[in-house]
């Protein structure tokens, strides 16, 4: 539950805020304060997730707090509560680190939608600062031979794999051969998006150890089994966004690895609104994970 800490000087406006968001049971109040100073140094003291900020405070105005707050990396989410129209100061809001703005008088609606969005992108946030250590780890660990580091990339690729649910699927083996030919052969990056799926398994044919002989029949085998591990993958992102679509894996891996509209394509399927449900591209979603590992940073 993401916690709070609302400041104004208006105690019907703070009652308000605090009020909506237990109705909505949007997180938990852990501070209020009427005041700059105050609010400030409860910020730094109790570090909570989100701070509902009014621009104008007495003895610290919200801007100077929020500068402030960042200077000292703490993580809080700050959503600006403010009257003020003018632009210079909306922008020198943003310069300083507020990202977020509810605008007086209070609408209910606003507030719970803004918020919604706030708790989202802190989801997305520590979900990509997880995947950021690991990388990182990855990095820090030094490995003498190119073997280790195929290693290296094959565990963060079964990471990835597993968290969409087909790490057991014989075309993810399939899938981490690809990723893996690719990796050492950055050039081959940039024929990627116009090249053929036959193209493509001939080459990770030649350069991977599949035992068969007739490399047409291999192709076709490894497309099928691609097909329906990506598929699988597909629904199971699409079943995690329909039981909670705050989930931290569908928020990641349905817009990286996915069209998002073919996985709410999928999501109307599974609920039975739909009669056809998602479209597979095997090409594209190999291309989408190797941009996820690239964000990792090669290590050859």
């Amino acid at each position: 539950m993401h916690s709070f800490i609302v400041i104004d000087d208006d105690r019907s406006i703070r009652s308000v805020l605090m009020k909506i968001i237990e109705q909505y049971d949007l997180g938990e109040i852990i501070g209020e304060a009427d005041n700059g100073a105050a609010g400030e140094e409860m910020i730094i003291t109790h570090r909570p997730d989100i701070v509902i900020i009014d621009l104008l405070l007495p003895m610290k105005d919200g801007i100077t707090i929020v500068k402030k707050i960042k200077s000292l990396d703490i993580k809080t989410v700050f959503i600006m509560l403010s009257q003020v129209s003018s632009k210079d100061i909306i922008g020198k809001a943003y310069e300083n680190g507020i990202e977020f703005f509810i605008n007086k008088p209070i609408n209910v609606i606003e507030v719970v939608n803004v918020i919604k969005r706030v708790k989202e992108y802190i989801t997305l946030r520590r979900t990509f600062q997880t995947i950021e250590s690991a990388a990182l780890q990855l990095k820090k660990d030094e490995y003498s031979s190119e073997n280790s580091n195929i290693d290296r990339y094959k565990k963060l690729l079964n990471q990835i794999l597993s968290d969409i649910g087909i790490i057991g699927e014989l075309g993810s083996k399939d899938i981490v051969k690809i990723c893996l030919v690719f990796i050492k052969d950055r050039e081959l990056n940039n024929e990627l998006e116009e090249m053929q799926l036959s193209d493509l398994f001939r080459i990770v044919i030649e350069r991977s150890p599949y035992d068969s002989k007739n490399i047409n029949m291999d192709s076709k085998a490894i497309e099928m089994r691609i097909r329906r591990a990506v598929s699988k993958a597909m629904k199971n992102v699409a079943t995690l966004g329909i039981e909670d679509f705050a989930n931290e894996k569908f928020m990641l891996y349905s817009s990286s690895l996915f069209d998002y509209i073919e996985i709410k394509n999928e999501m109307d399927y599974i609920r039975g609104k739909s009669k056809t449900g998602g479209k597979v591209n095997v090409k594209t979603f190999i291309r989408r994970l190797l941009v996820m590992l690239e964000e990792y940073e090669n290590p050859f």
